[in-house]
């Protein structure tokens, strides 16, 4: 089986408040693009559908966005402010559980490159595991990918939680792939503290 016949959907949650960095980490200039922008731009060949689920300023990412416009289904969530299950409820009902996969990438992701993908989709191909997470130094990271026969505990999701609450509440044992990418534990929280100290 080729990377290419694994069907897999990429989920990018960009809807939440940012209460960390306001007003929206996802606006923020990094290089020459917004975070948001440099994420999308890094994944926009994945080889799958990429829904990007969109809440807080939404408008404002929209605008940023424009050039992709083409290549990502936008999803609207309403209830953005209940927390993260919502928005990835809201991407997984999107993007239907007729495949194989969810993969899920934060929207302030910015550093992780689209090769640890390749990376982490070969993993796949070869083991077809339930849940799939990358490790940077025994750290766990992203993008994770969740088998779409969990589509029941994806239902039950609440709050502001997301994988962790999966994981917890199936009992699955994640198969995990230790890389040299940093990127996949650096987020823009973790990033500005760094910087700034």
């Amino acid at each position: 089986m080729g990377i290419e016949l694994l069907n897999l959907a990429l989920i990018i949650p960009a809807a939440g408040l940012s209460s960390r960095q306001p007003p929206n980490k996802l606006l923020l200039g990094l290089d020459e693009r917004s975070v948001i922008e440099q994420t999308i731009s890094n994944l926009v060949d994945f080889p799958g559908e990429i829904y990007l689920v969109l809440g807080y300023m939404a408008e404002e990412i929209l605008a940023l966005i424009e050039p992709y416009e083409d290549q990502v289904n936008i999803v609207m969530n309403p209830d953005f402010e209940s927390g993260l299950s919502s928005s990835i409820k809201i991407g997984v009902d999107a993007a239907g559980s007729d495949l194989d996969y969810w993969c899920f990438c934060p929207g302030d992701k910015p550093f992780i490159t689209l090769d640890t993908f390749y990376a982490l989709f070969y993993v796949l191909r070869e083991t077809m595991p339930d849940i799939l997470i990358p490790r940077f130094k025994q750290h766990p990271g992203h993008p994770t990918f969740f088998s779409t026969l969990l589509k029941d505990a994806f239902r039950e999701l609440e709050g502001d939680a997301g994988g962790r609450q999966i994981i917890s509440r199936t009992g699955i044992d994640p198969a995990y792939v230790d890389v040299q990418e940093e990127g996949i534990i650096m987020d823009m929280d973790r990033y500005l503290e760094e910087e700034h100290g």
